[in-house]
């Protein structure tokens, strides 16, 4: 290990520690209850709520799958577009149209296992339903 990073290590471990030894008590304080401006721990008049806006775990996860599955369908879509640029612009170099394929085979990889996230869900949703219920 070279003694810059050595220092750099201690250096770190020291705003880490001084962090935690600073916000910690805070966090307490916080957590004990009321501090008389809204905050309320145990049964005060202005309780906490949930700003997540979901009841459960499940309810919970199909938001988080909602967000992926927006997030990764523009991206699938680029890369797919992106692998055909490659192609565009291999004008038959082989090397070059190998890392095209590569490039749409994963491509495609990424896009079923977004898909195929979001189908497993509404499978291990639906069966857990069904047995709720």
């Amino acid at each position: 290990m070279k003694k810059s990073s050595k220092v750099w290590s201690i250096k770190f471990s020291m705003i880490v520690t001084y962090l935690y030894a600073v916000f910690t008590p805070t966090l307490y304080v916080y957590a004990a209850g009321d501090l008389g401006s809204g905050y309320s721990g145990s049964g005060g008049s202005n309780p906490l709520q949930n700003p997540l806006n979901v009841g459960s775990f499940p309810e919970l996860m199909d938001s988080i799958l909602k967000i992926v599955i927006q997030i990764g369908t523009p991206v699938a879509v680029l890369a797919v577009i992106y692998s055909g640029f490659l192609f565009v612009t291999a004008q038959g170099n082989e090397e070059k149209l190998k890392t095209a394929k590569s490039a749409l085979v994963w491509s495609a990889i990424g896009t079923a296992v977004l898909l195929g996230s979001w189908v497993l869900a509404g499978a291990i949703g639906a069966t857990i339903n069904e047995l709720k219920g």
